[in-house]
């Protein structure tokens, strides 16, 4: 491996920035925007809060790096679920199905980067993170179409 602290803290701020809502979930209930606003940014905030712990420390190398990575992807996977358990108004709903296909694919990228890590691929690693980066703005701007704050905006400026 030649990155000795990898570049998971670079894929997680990027991550952070991309797409992090996730909301109560309990099955699905339609909510009105001003609910799926309030709900989605409060995950946002929690979701944050859940990344931040995990990269309280830099990882000394690949193997932490996977492990971080891989708890960075259950961390967005369950606020994917419980956006998922969301039913947006009808006038939100196309724009908010783009919305979580767009964490979806992150989701996917961050698998890749974790891959990477394991097999302690660090060009594979920058591809992945790359790929997280490279569709950041359109998912911070399909966040803003719903009226999201926090979720719209990168950890640095939230």
């Amino acid at each position: 491996m030649s990155r000795p602290d990898w570049i998971v803290p670079a894929l997680i701020s990027v991550a952070l920035g991309v797409a992090l809502p996730g909301c109560a979930g309990g099955g699905s209930k339609e909510v009105s925007a001003a609910e799926l606003i309030q709900k989605a940014d409060a995950a946002c905030r929690e979701e944050r809060s859940s990344f931040d712990r995990i990269q309280a420390h830099p990882p000394p190398n690949a193997s932490v790096a996977a492990a971080q990575t891989g708890e960075l992807v259950s961390a967005t996977e369950k606020a994917n679920s419980q956006l998922r358990d969301l039913e947006p108004p009808d006038q939100l709903r196309s724009a908010y199905e783009r919305y979580l296909d767009a964490r979806d694919q992150v989701v996917d990228e961050m698998k890749r980067g974790q891959d990477a890590a394991k097999n302690q691929d660090a060009r594979a690693y920058g591809a992945a993170q790359a790929g997280v980066a490279r569709d950041a703005p359109q998912r911070q701007k399909l966040a803003q179409s719903l009226g999201f704050k926090v979720c719209s905006t990168s950890a640095a400026t939230a």
